[in-house]
């Protein structure tokens, strides 16, 4: 199988995870709601961040799939600072699905990572 198609590939469905976690933060249950509105004690200024940090990430995903080479730049700093930032936002509660796609984003991710940088692909970006 041709290395590109995968990696494309890996990238609509690390597109795709994005977009059903997002749909599946309006059928949260009840008692996660519940959990999260008393242990998250967010500030609007972590909102904000987040929310330019997902705007950035959608667009660097299209930087991947079109191989430009700042694609690859960005995804590390966007990789180390999701880290980074899920360490502020303290204990969350999620629904069974969402904690799957979650894990499911993570490994995806962590695939790209791998394709950027330990194998040919990465001589695509340059």
């Amino acid at each position: 199988m041709n290395i590109k198609n995968v990696f494309k590939k890996l990238i609509l469905l690390n597109f795709g995870v994005l977009i059903l976690t997002a749909v599946l933060v309006f059928f949260e249950s009840e008692e996660v709601i519940i959990f999260n509105e008393r242990m998250f004690a967010s500030s609007d200024f972590l909102l904000i961040i987040s929310l330019i940090w997902v705007l950035v990430y959608i667009v660097n995903l299209y930087f991947l799939y079109s191989f430009k080479e700042v694609g690859k730049k960005i995804f590390l700093f966007l990789f180390i600072s999701n880290l980074i930032l899920s360490m502020f936002f303290g204990p969350s509660a999620v629904d069974p699905v969402a904690y799957v796609l979650e894990g499911l984003s993570w490994s995806a991710n962590a695939a790209i990572l791998v394709f950027l940088y330990f194998t040919p692909i990465s001589k695509h970006f340059k």
